[in-house]
């Protein structure tokens, strides 16, 4: 791999082993680029930045990456100029549209001690990780993605433009055009993470298990806020939250799992994932579209307010509990990193699931963690025999023995 004015890096060559690579050195060399060049090459996009021009090294005009990659036998060479302008991608010499299309092909997985806001973040952290491996399950899955974000970012001008003026260019015709096909958008992303909340949840569980030692529990939901009312879509309104508390413990299970305060959901745990084994054919897309239906109608006076979409998979969250609570309110630092590295590991098993195994990139994640979890991570890692690239400034505290050494100094 080559590496040209990415952010501290001037210019350096890295060849890396089929096994478990280790990149040391003190802090501020460079080792962290290093991950994120890798990233940038397998993805398409970076973990740490937005705007890959800041990635640019300091008084520079350009950045320039040159990378191989084996997807299952096939040889990818794939490089990526960044300037001021623009990007040029290119793969095995074909020049692509943007860095975005080297996605979904040889799949890469971050582990960093920041991941602890997957569950102290906001809602929009853990849909982005969900977001991320539902596109490794299916290109059309993200398709679906893109056409519902560009949807949504015309609804939002239409009712921003509204609330400023009373009228919005496209008037009201335009307005219902987007919302039903927001409407239509919204229950096909429905349906598919909830299909993929119901996969991961059941992983999520079982590597926590591993990695706490079997000391404690916790479960998966997915949240979201029309599902409450999917038992009553034949109804006049939809339930009240009132209504829904009256309705016999079990009732709902169909649709929805509660983990606590985690209500309007829908749940597949250890155990739960036999109530909810079915629920994907008892939540269809005509359901999904029916409720998104109701809700934006009852909402609408209010977005015209508002000036913006008030409802939708764009608002909705995956709840991790421990004990019955949201580990976002009460978990510890040990039990939020751990769920963190389980989330992790299940986008390995995604990835390695629907297309290869993916490339794991660890950044400096066993600093943080103690004895019992550092040996737990070193035994799954070794399970998975993906390629390795870890950066730390301590090789000889590593849990495990490096096939390949890089070293660097400032």
């Amino acid at each position: 791999m080559f590496i040209s004015k990415v952010r501290s890096l001037e210019s350096m060559d890295c060849n890396f082993d089929a096994g478990i690579n280790v990149i040391c050195g003190p802090n501020g060399c460079g080792k962290t680029t290093i991950l994120e060049s890798i990233h940038l090459l397998a993805q398409g996009f970076s973990f740490r930045s937005r705007d890959l021009r800041e990635l640019i090294t300091w008084k520079q005009n350009e950045l320039i990456l040159r990378g191989e990659f084996e997807d299952e036998g096939r040889e990818r060479m794939r490089a990526l100029r960044v300037f001021s302008r623009g990007s040029e991608v290119r793969e095995n010499g074909e020049t692509l549209k943007s860095p975005t299309a080297f996605f979904g092909t040889c799949p890469a997985v971050i582990m960093q001690p920041s991941d602890i806001e997957l569950l102290r973040g906001g809602p929009e952290v853990r849909r982005h990780w969900l977001d991320e491996i539902l596109c490794y399950r299916s290109a059309a899955n993200a398709l679906v993605l893109r056409r519902y974000k560009r949807v949504l970012q015309q609804r939002n001008k239409w009712l921003k433009e509204f609330k400023q003026n009373g009228a919005a260019v496209g008037g009201e015709d335009l307005f219902r055009v987007l919302t039903q096909q927001l409407i239509e958008l919204g229950a096909k992303l429905w349906a598919a993470r909830i299909a993929l909340s119901k996969e991961v949840s059941e992983i999520i569980t079982r590597y926590y298990r591993k990695l706490s030692g079997g000391v404690d529990e916790i479960t998966c939901a997915y949240k979201s806020s029309i599902l409450k009312t999917l038992d009553a879509l034949d109804a006049a309104d939809p339930l009240s939250d009132e209504m829904m508390d009256e309705i016999p413990a079990g009732a709902t299970n169909e649709v929805r799992g509660e983990c606590a305060e985690c209500s309007s959901s829908v749940n597949a745990d250890g155990n739960a994932a036999g109530d909810a084994a079915d629920s994907s054919d008892a939540v269809s897309e005509e359901m999904l579209r029916n409720a998104f239906a109701r809700k934006l109608a009852d909402l609408e006076f209010v977005e015209r307010l508002q000036g913006m979409t008030m409802a939708g998979p764009h608002r909705d969250d995956l709840a991790l509990c421990a004990s019955g609570y949201e580990m976002r309110s009460v978990g510890s630092q040990g039990q939020c990193r751990s769920a963190a590295v389980a989330m992790r590991f299940a986008a390995v098993d995604v990835a390695s699931r629907y297309l290869t195994k993916p490339i794991l990139l660890l950044d400096d994640i066993f600093a943080e963690l103690d004895v019992n979890r550092r040996d737990a991570v070193a035994a799954l890692i070794r399970e998975k025999e993906c390629q390795v690239v870890i950066a730390t400034p301590q090789a000889e505290d590593l849990p495990f023995k490096a096939d390949s050494m890089i070293e660097l100094k400032i």
